[in-house]
């Protein structure tokens, strides 16, 4: 009976001191809280804040100095898409560079990186990405537009869009296109790139022309047979229509040959 009294005293005394560390660890205020568990020491280890909003802000000034730099000066867009999270500094002077590697992409998600300096020493890096878009009024093609198609001023419009960096260069007046044809089909609504387009055939295999040369510094010609269409600036093989010796010559207009080599 003895025995038994004791257990119930024991497990009366455990749960009396479970009940006291819980009314203790409720009724304790934060900054007791932070005084018993040691709170508030990275605040007093790293007591200068670089917010992320701060870090963010580093990034986009870097990039708009490097549009600048290039000489962009169309409409731009520069879109936050990650920005790195807070970072706590020691005391100290706070110092930082930022930096693009390689070449801005347009249409592409763009790193920056940063790097910060306390008492002119490395301390952290950090990376902001952002996107990159760039806007311009280009030529774009008003009908579907076949190939060697001769291109009039009614078949292209001006429209504003986005610059995605691509092989060729976008064209922004009908002068640009003028006496050109397409390499290829063009979609109508699409834009109108430099290496979509090509000059016409001026001359046709079997066709007369002129063939000229220079000898000695004094220009001779002769006549000749084209052997393969030409455009103007183009290489073309003809046939020295005396002698009938084959040779290649650039095109410089629709008449003429300008011999080159063998």
């Amino acid at each position: 009976m003895k025995v038994k009294r004791s257990r119930i005293a024991s497990l009366f005394t455990s749960w009396m001191l479970w009940i006291g560390f819980f009314c203790l660890s409720v009724c304790v205020s934060p900054p007791q809280a932070e005084a018993i568990y040691g709170g508030g020491q990275q605040a007093e280890a790293f007591p200068q804040l670089m917010s992320s909003q701060k870090l963010a802000g580093i990034a986009r000034q870097q990039l708009e100095l490097e549009l600048y730099k290039v000489g962009e000066g169309r409409r731009h867009v520069l879109t936050l898409t990650v920005s790195p999270p807070d970072m706590r500094l020691p005391a100290g002077k706070i110092r930082y560079e930022a930096e693009i590697p390689g070449k801005l992409h347009y249409g592409n998600v763009q790193p920056v990186h940063i790097r910060v300096f306390v008492n002119e020493k490395l301390y952290r890096r950090a990376i902001c990405y952002y996107r990159v878009q760039v806007f311009e009024k280009v030529l774009v093609a008003g009908m579907n537009l076949g190939l060697e198609q001769t291109i009039g001023a009614n078949a292209v419009r001006l429209e504003e869009r986005e610059v995605q960096g691509g092989t060729g260069r976008y064209l922004t007046k009908y002068e640009d296109i003028a006496g050109r044809v397409p390499i290829r089909y063009i979609h109508m609504g699409q834009p109108i790139e430099q290496n979509m387009l090509q000059n016409p055939v001026v001359i046709n295999p079997n066709a007369p022309v002129k063939l000229i040369t220079k000898v000695n510094g004094v220009q001779v010609s002769a006549d000749g047979i084209a052997l393969q269409k030409g455009r103007i600036g183009g290489r073309i093989r003809v046939r020295n229509a005396h002698s009938s010796k084959l040779l290649l010559g650039r095109v410089v207009d629709a008449n003429t040959v300008e011999i080159t080599g063998r």
